[in-house]
């Protein structure tokens, strides 16, 4: 599948260049620079990401997004993201305005997108934090609970691993508190240890989305 590399540029384009060979980035592949001004050095890092890229045959675009109006710019972050939904999508938050960051962060948040990787590089380029997919999925994820499976989940978490014990202190069948924990499965909120007799503990994700629905 076709990779699509969209970077946040500022002054330093040495971020651009790693995510390029970081990933493998080759002809077919194209790579979107995004910036919130096209001040004299955004421009210069612009040409030497030009003329790196070309010689791997790479198209780069450069899109300015005003970051002043917040509705707007994610809203043309997000029409940016549906050009690009035939493409492997690799998202680089490292260069730039802090505001663009966080204006993509969030039309990740809210776009689905079926293959997507998202990275942001530690300024003194010491080391690359991958922010995980199902995180940026929270809130649809969230909106996947209902009451009897966030019980499910809050025992299981407390050490309950079982469904028969899960059944028995929810008052509820075990076809049902099994069908339940499917879902969770599914939701990668929690995994399976044993499959007969179903045992089941949670998963970092899940450490989180009980810590969400205590706020």
């Amino acid at each position: 599948m076709k990779k699509a590399l969209i970077v946040t540029l500022g002054f330093d384009e040495k971020f651009c260049y790693r995510a390029i060979l970081r990933h493998g980035i080759k002809e077919e592949d194209i790579i979107i620079l995004l910036t919130a001004g096209l001040v004299d050095r955004v421009k210069r890092a612009y040409e030497w990401i030009r003329v790196f890229a070309e010689s791997y045959d790479v198209e780069v675009k450069l899109i300015q997004i005003d970051v002043k109006d917040f509705n707007r710019a994610l809203k043309e972050v997000m029409r940016i993201l549906d050009e690009l939904k035939d493409y492997s999508l690799i998202v680089n938050l490292s260069g730039g305005m802090r505001a663009l960051a966080i204006t993509v962060l969030m039309a990740l948040t809210i776009k689905p997108i079926r293959d997507l990787k998202v990275e942001i590089e530690l300024e003194d380029f010491s080391g690359l934090i991958e922010i995980p997919r199902n995180v940026l999925k929270l809130s649809e994820i969230r909106a996947n609970l209902g009451k009897e499976k966030i019980e499910i989940l809050k025992l299981i978490a407390q050490g309950v691993e079982d469904v028969k014990s899960i059944a028995d202190l929810l008052k509820k069948d075990v076809s049902t508190v099994r069908r339940h924990i499917y879902t969770l499965i599914d939701l990668n909120l929690v995994v399976v240890v044993k499959k007969k007799p179903l045992i089941v503990k949670t998963t970092e994700l899940a450490e989180i989305v009980l810590s969400a629905n205590q706020i």
